[in-house]
Order: structure tokens, then C-alpha cells, then sequence
């Protein structure tokens, strides 16, 4: 935030760095949720930058906020979260299950053991794409944030002024480039730079620092020029890395398609835009029928050759304004803008018959079973979902590889042929 190079300490968690910061072996924390236990030994600038709190869970559960207090529903957090207070003060009933650090938490909830992780929105997304957990997502976010501030000891109260001073001159449009760099490279090996024209500024912070960091003045000023002349070349990389993760966050692995938090954003703004324009929009949910015989017949890796050919058929089968991702496992969504029911209710049987004609890898015949339904007046997300499973459902039911409509009460089955 300096513009400067920090000696930066090796510390093994976040509890570690906590005490490292209360025993004065840590002079600045660059993002920390102040807390009034913290206040007793550290000093918070105003906060620059707020992250919400996401959660992360299998594909094969859907969560929504009222989960978070039913009978015997665990969530990993990690151990020291300032989230923990925040959680149980809005949710007393939560159970909370402290862990040391993110690569715990995933695996708890990649087998089963609690229902989901708790954390940093961004963060917990790229952490699912690092260790390459294909059956996790981040299915749902919580009304409850970070505030992060930069902490300085308190006991150096000129030096908490100097970062103060820093955080006040930076723009909402600096604030969430500091939020995309931190998302985008973990803590280790995070530089925050600041932009050419704020050289003189960043210069003159220099020189105020410095007098409480006269051992490290020399190296530090040798460290920014290095830093400068190489800034470009930074920046390229971090630019790289950004765009890549804002498709990561939002790209299903395996197929290359939206994934279900993309779509639960996209079904809430066509929730949104019909209210507000009084437009008609409809869904589609498919899944392909004895999908398992092809994983126990030829095994995973076909399966997942079999989903990646799948979804391309899909890709190429619907409109240019629709939007299709995978809801999980083998079922996939299709959101139909400006569609009445009959619109995708022949849409849907277009596609059915395409998949029928298809021929996927080791030379498969596959079907798939479809459910249609058009949003309803003052209908939320949660309430259309549950409407178009049952009509997938009665799909399944009622001998697979057909389309069946909800029409609220009065269903509509199209025979297969």
C-alpha cells in the first residue's frame, strides 16, 4: 500500500502471524479485521476494501441461509476467523467446526464430514480450483463481510498514521484493484504496487517510514528500485492472473461451461429483470438418464468425456441469448430469457431429440430426461428450482428420455418418439 518492500516473516497460519503481530515480531498486517481483543496490542487505518463471506459445499447439496442452524448441519471455519464472531452473533444456532487452515476445511467437506467451509468470497473459489476439488463449489454467499484495514503496532502510532494517510488517498477504482491482486496470488508472494503517477507520492511515504524503519532503509529503497524497473513486467503477470481467475471463478472445470454459482447469479437477474419488465422468462433442467452405467461400464475418465461432449452438444443447441451451465453431476441448466412456456417447451424438445441422435464417446447412444417451467409472479429462485426438479422428476418417473412442463398444477408430458 506503501509502494515499498517489507521483510516479510515466515509464519505457518493465521494464528501464527496474530502472535507474531501481539509480540511486536510483526510491525504491519496489510488485511485484518480489526476486533476489540486485537485493539489491545494493534492499530486499524480506516477499512479499504469489504470481501463477503461465501460458502463453499459438494455439488451434490444445495445450500441455502437457513441451513446454517438446522439439527446437526456442521461448517468448517478456520481457527482464529474474526468470521466466527460475526457467524454466531447472527446465527446463535450455528455449529462451527474450527480448523487450521483452507486445505482442511476443503477436505472435511470434500468427504463428507461437515456440510460445508466458510470464507473469504474469491478466495474459497480459487482454493477449489488450486487443489483441483471438482466435486466443490461455492453454492451459496452470506449477508456478513470482512472489513479489512492495514494494522500497525500500537505502539509506533506515527507509523499507523503514515498508513492511514495511504488508505484515505485511494480511489474505489485502486481499492478493487488491491482486492483483485490479493484474490488472485496468495499472501506469500503478494507485492502490492502502486501506479506510476503516484510515484512522488509513494516517495515521500518513503521518507516519513523511514524513521521508524531506519535498519531497513537501505534495503528497502533498493528493493523499489528493482521493483520499478521490473514494474511492468509485474503488472502484465497480475493482469493475467486476474482475468484468469474471474473465469476460473465462474467456469465449470471439467466442461468449460458456466458453473452453478454463475448460475444462481444469472437466474436472480432474470428474476429481477422480469419484475422489473414484466417479461416472460422460462428454464430448462436436464439430466442424462443410467449415466452411471457409463462410469461403471467404462469407467471415469469416459464419463468425463462423455460430460465435456455433452456440453458442447448443449452449447450448440441453444439460443444466442440463453445461458447454460452445469447444475451438478450429470445435470445441467438452461436459462431461456424472453421465452414463454411454449417457446421452451419446443426448444426443449429440439434439444432432447439432438441428444437422442448424438454420438458421444465409445460410440454411446445417451438420453436425457428434461424439466421446463416459466418464472411465475413474485416467484423467488429457491421456488422455480424446486418446480422444474419436479417436473425432471416426473420425467425420470414416467420412462426417461421425454419433456415434462409445469404449468403450476397442470402438467404436459411429451411423449418420446
Amino acid at each position: 500500500m506503501l509502494g515499498i518492500q517489507m521483510v516479510v516473516p515466515e509464519v505457518q497460519d493465521w494464528n501464527d502471524l496474530i502472535s507474531k503481530a501481539k509480540s511486536r515480531e510483526c510491525d504491519v498486517v496489510s488485511q485484518i479485521n480489526a476486533s476489540e481483543e486485537r485493539q489491545s496490542f494493534l492499530d486499524f487505518t480506516t477499512p479499504y476494501f469489504y470481501l463477503p463471506l461465501a460458502v463453499v459445499t459438494r455439488y451434490d447439496r444445495i445450500f441455502v441461509e437457513e441451513s446454517l442452524e438446522g439439527a446437526g448441519t456442521q461448517f468448517a471455519v478456520i481457527k482464529g476467523d474474526i468470521a466466527i464472531d460475526k457467524l454466531r452473533q447472527r446465527y446463535p444456532g450455528v455449529v462451527l467446526v474450527e480448523v487450521k487452515n483452507n486445505i482442511q476445511a476443503m477436505e472435511l467437506v470434500y468427504a463428507g464430514d461437515v456440510f460445508g467451509y466458510i470464507g473469504a468470497q474469491g478466495a474459497v473459489a480459487f482454493a477449489i480450483q488450486s487443489l483441483n476439488l471438482n466435486k466443490l463449489a461455492v453454492t451459496g454467499s452470506l449477508p456478513l463481510r470482512y472489513e479489512l484495514s492495514v494494522a500497525t503496532r500500537n505502539d509506533e502510532p506515527l507509523l499507523g498514521s503514515a498508513f492511514e494517510k495511504a488508505v484515505l488517498h485511494l480511489d474505489p477504482k485502486e481499492g478493487q484493484s488491491i482486492r483483485d491482486k490479493w484474490i488472485a496470488i496468495t499472501i506469500e508472494k503478494v507485492t502490492d504496487y502502486t501506479l506510476l503517477w503516484l510515484t512522488l507520492l509513494v516517495l515521500g511515504t518513503v521518507l516519513i517510514v523511514s524513521l521508524y524503519w531506519n535498519r531497513h532503509l537501505a534495503q528497502a529503497n533498493k528493493k523499489i528500485r528493482d521493483t520499478l524497473n521490473d514494474l511492468h513486467e509485474v503488472q502484465a503477470q497480475l493482469e493475467n492472473q486476474n482475468r484468469m481467475f474471474k473465469r476460473q471463478s465462474i467456469t465449470d472445470a471439467l466442461t468449460e461451461i458456466y458453473n452453478r454459482l454463475k448460475l444462481d447469479e444469472d437466474l436472480s437477474y432474470a428474476i429481477k429483470r422480469s419484475k422489473r419488465t414484466k417479461s416472460e422468462f422460462s428454464i430448462i433442467l436436464l439430466d442424462i438418464d443410467n449415466f452411471k452405467l457409463v462410469n461403471d461400464h467404462f469407467g471415469h475418465l469416459v464419463g468425463d468425456e462423455v460430460l465435456k461432449s455433452f456440453a458442447s452438444l448443449l452449447v450448440s443447441s441453444i439460443r444466442k441469448s440463453d445461458i447454460v451451465g452445469r447444475w451438478g453431476g450429470e445435470e445441467f441448466l438452461i436459462i431461456c430469457p424472453d421465452t414463454d412456456l411454449q417457446g421452451c417447451e419446443n426448444l426443449a424438445e429440439q434439444i432432447r431429440k439432438r441428444i437422442a441422435e448424438h454420438e458421444f464417446p465409445e460410440k454411446r447412444v445417451l438420453n436425457a430426461s428434461l424439466g421446463v417451467a416459466v418464472h411465475q409472479q413474485d416467484e423467488n429462485a429457491d421456488t422455480m428450482i424446486a418446480r422444474v426438479d419436479k417436473a425432471l422428476y416426473r420425467a425420470k418417473k414416467h420412462g426417461r428420455n421425454r419433456v415434462e412442463v409445469d404449468r403450476g398444477g397442470e402438467h404436459q408430458r411429451l411423449e418420446s418418439k
